[in-house]
């Protein structure tokens, strides 16, 4: 912020200049003048502002013409602008407008007799602390928002003798409305016609001056005043949602800004609380709760809405956002869960799809704003600003036969960089034999595909497994209690493990409720899960429960080693892990001290089972922290173990569930609270219901799980490299028939198959998309003559989501003729 009383003799100086002498016509008036001055007759016959008021403007409109006529062009048209202001309040014109536009003339006057036009959104002040704000193409602007903004920072700092200037320069530029209200006005046009007012510089407003008077103890009762007034406009500034009333950023507009909502509910609650007003706190709660409840509408998934016009939002109004996000946490975990995610888009590159395009182009998503820039030696480099969405950037076909490498960068708005290479652009000779686009085939029923990790869901008994394979899951949980002194499984629990289907992994929770504290204990617990280990053909992993507490911490670290140990012997291949709650008390400190008790026994983990707390917040760990578990762990054991990630309750978030863990690093598995209902309404939260009849999450799901397996999910930060599952060449060509491949892929992917002479010059190409998982395809090149030689088919494979490098594979050297 740039002070302006540096500038004010300049005034003084320049009003000599304002008398010119000599005969001649008078030159004609500049823009705005006449309207100016016509306004301020207009409003001292109205009565509205003083003769001597009048005079001391009519001076200032005088030394804004001079400067119109003396200045470059590039200096002279903000005056005008700020002039023609004042021309267009007419007979509206009363003091307090007077005071803030003759207040921005002289702003414009001083700075711009001096210097150039400053960067977008420079602040200056007056010698009262008012703040005008620079627009490009306009003016200093008179801005109400930022200048009750600096007077709530002027008695942050304490600063009596400031704050005392600006409280009393903003009540004297206060325009009355009704009901005893008053607003500040905006006076330039931004989609609606000036003036204007802003329903979150209103509330903003009376949270200033209400916290004014607590600094200035002396005037409390005049500054109480005008925050109140100040707040009897905002109920007639806000709109209706379905969800409760919105504030209106700008008077005219009716679409809802999240930042504005969100900033006025802290400052009204500020205000309602300094003056016990309790009509201000009823419309704050309100506002709070329409706010939660619409705050998701905003979420991109990787950026967010300014809006709901769905503009993106600046960068630094998405911090803004998370930061009062993070004020409003405490009261709704809505907010809480919102701040964590659009704080983690900040931190996210952007993530990409491609599809299929015409000769000579690349077609992309691209999850977010980004600046885009494209090279090919086919053409020029290619610059872009791109909202999030698809595009397509169009090079055309080159010249010359040949291969063109295509390569992408995008920077987003908080500077997160991600990189990919496109299938090459290809050019085959003879303008007929281009690279031909194939028509997508309907396949077989897919094939199962390896996945990174696996999908499963908590069962009650082992019968209910079967339900689990349907929806293309591959694990269940199950939860087997042990009692102090056992050693061995009942004969009813063996023949439940026994029947476990084999095709279907099983994660075994092995619940202690009363951990062994003496050797003797821990030798018949670690005795009872080996056996259980032996007795489970299907078991992949076992899990010690409950998780440990700070104070627990020790006895389960010696229980745990004792049963890895026993695992570990009497069955290979079985991983064995403890369990961490996030929601437990002190979740730092509980993992510092289960990694380094586990260290001291001699023993490591395999996994670890991770119950996140719901919502994210201080001391707890939800979703968003496994990386600090991951990290905690690894400084004990050496390693970061791999994570199974336990699923909220709820089975409408089950689906978001399985992407967004699959996008987690290091997360194995990701195991659902419940497959099957149960008999009480704690247990109703499974994907089918007590009778085994799919409920509709359960489609939801499986396509999730679908989705995973194929790599169509997006995960920002990854790139991934596609890999053949099947690629089979012919052994011959011959100088007529076209060649033929079989392919598949391991995921969502684009083709390029070409045939290529022995010299790597490409004769016939053909260009596709493949669903990953499903069976191999045959891809048939166009049919070309060919002349005797040696030549080589040539395989090109990138991943439709996240992709990263292209993958290339030749066939050896065939000969034709």
């Amino acid at each position: 912020m740039v002070s302006l009383r540096g500038l004010t003799g300049l005034g003084f100086a320049l009003a000599g200049l304002l008398v010119v002498t000599g005969a001649g016509a008078a030159p004609p008036p500049v823009a705005g003048e006449r309207a100016a001055l016509a306004a301020l007759k207009h409003a001292v016959a109205a009565g509205r502002l003083s003769p001597a008021d009048a005079k001391t403007d009519r001076a200032e409109v005088g030394r804004a013409v001079h400067l119109v006529r003396t200045l470059p062009q590039a200096r002279r048209v903000h005056v005008e602008v700020a002039l023609e202001q004042i021309g267009a309040l007419g007979d509206r014109l009363t003091n307090p407008r007077a005071l803030a536009v003759f207040g921005q003339l002289r702003a414009n006057d001083d700075w711009f007799a001096q210097r150039a036009a400053p960067k977008n959104g420079t602040d200056i002040t007056d010698a009262d602390g008012i703040v005008y704000r620079y627009f490009p193409g306009r003016c200093f602007e008179f801005h109400p928002l930022a200048n009750v903004s600096a007077l709530n920072a002027r008695v942050a700092a304490k600063d009596v003798a400031g704050t005392q200037r600006l409280a009393a320069a903003l009540e004297a530029r206060a325009v009355s409305r009704g009901s005893g209200g008053i607003v500040w006005e905006y006076y330039f046009p931004f989609g609606g016609r000036p003036p204007w007012v802003s329903g979150m510089a209103q509330a903003v407003g009376a949270q200033a001056f209400a916290r004014a008077a607590s600094l200035l103890t002396d005037d409390s009762a005049d500054l109480l005043h005008e925050a109140t007034a100040s707040f009897r406009s905002v109920p007639g500034l806000t709109m209706n949602l379905a969800a409760g009333p919105w504030i209106r950023l700008y008077s005219f507009s009716t679409n809802p800004v999240l930042n504005a909502q969100l900033q006025s509910v802290v400052s009204l609650q500020t205000y309602a609380q300094a003056t016990g007003d309790s009509t201000a706190s009823s419309l704050a709660t309100r506002m709070e709760q329409a706010a939660a409840a619409t705050v998701s509408r905003f979420d991109t998934g990787y950026w967010t809405y300014y809006s709901l016009a769905g503009n993106p939002s600046p960068l630094s109004y998405q911090k803004f956002v998370v930061q009062l996000l993070h004020k409003l946490a405490p009261s709704d975990s809505r907010f809480a869960q919102a701040a964590d995610r659009f704080a983690t888009y900040l931190r996210q590159p952007p993530a990409f799809k491609l599809a299929t395009a015409p000769a000579g182009s690349l077609r992309f998503w691209i999850s977010k704003p980004a600046s885009v820039s494209a090279w090919t030696p086919a053409g020029r480099s290619v610059r872009l600003s791109l909202d999030d969405g698809w595009h397509t950037i169009h090079w055309g076909e080159p010249k010359h036969p040949g291969f063109y490498a295509v390569h992408l960068t995008a920077t987003d708005y908080a500077g997160n960089h991600a990189t990919f290479e496109a299938l090459p652009i290809v050019k085959v000779p003879g303008t007929a034999h281009r690279a031909k686009v194939a028509r997508r085939v309907s396949g077989a029923a897919p094939a199962a595909a390896a996945v990174p990790f696996a999908v499963g869901a908590g069962i009650d008994d082992a019968g209910q497994a079967t339900l689990a394979g349907p929806l293309g899951m591959q694990l269940v949980r199950l939860t087997v209690p042990w009692q102090s002194g056992q050693t061995a499984p009942d004969p009813a629990l063996v023949s439940s493990l026994a029947s476990l289907p084999a095709s279907i992994g099983v994660v075994v929770d092995l619940n202690a409720g009363q951990l062994p504290v003496d050797a003797a204990g821990r030798a018949a617990l670690a005795q009872y899960a080996a056996s259980v280990a032996r007795q489970a053909p299907s078991l992949r992993d076992l899990v010690l429960a409950p998780a440990p507490t700070v104070t627990t911490v020790g006895a389960y670290a010696d229980a745990f080693a004792a049963v890895r140990a026993a695992v570990v012997a009497a069955r290979a291949g079985v991983a064995v892990g403890p369990s961490f709650d996030g929601s437990t008390p002190q979740p730092q400190p509980t993992a510092q001290a289960l990694a380094r008790e586990l260290a001291r026994d001699g023993t490591s983990a395999d996994l670890v089972s991770f119950q996140p707390a719901a919502t994210p917040g201080v001391g707890v760990w939800a979703v968003g922290d496994i990386q600090k578990l991951e990290s905690t762990l690894a400084k004990g054991l050496g390693t970061a173990p791999s994570v199974l990630l336990r699923a909220g309750s709820g089975s409408t978030d089950y689906a978001a569930a399985v992407g967004s863990a699959f996008c987690v690093p290091n997360v194995s598995a990701v195991l659902l609270d419940r497959l099957v209902d149960g008999t009480t309404p704690e247990q109703t939260t499974g994907l089918y219901d007590a009778n085994g009849n799919p409920k509709p999450a359960a489609a939801d799901v499986k396509q999730a799980i679908r989705a995973v397996a194929r790599g169509a999910v997006v995960c920002p930060g990854q790139a991934t490299r596609v890999m053949p599952t099947t690629l089979t060449f012919p052994d011959r060509l011959s100088l007529s028939s076209a060649a033929t491949i079989v392919l598949g892929c391991d995921r969502d992917c684009l083709y390029l198959v070409a045939l290529d002479r022995a010299d790597g010059q490409p004769v016939v190409a053909r260009r596709g998309s493949l669903d990953g998982g499903d069976p191999a395809r045959t891809i048939t090149l166009p049919e070309r003559s060919l002349s005797a030689g040696g030549y080589r088919l040539d395989v090109r494979l990138v991943s439709r989501v996240g992709p990263g490098t292209v993958t290339r594979r030749r066939s050896a050297l065939l000969s034709v003729g």
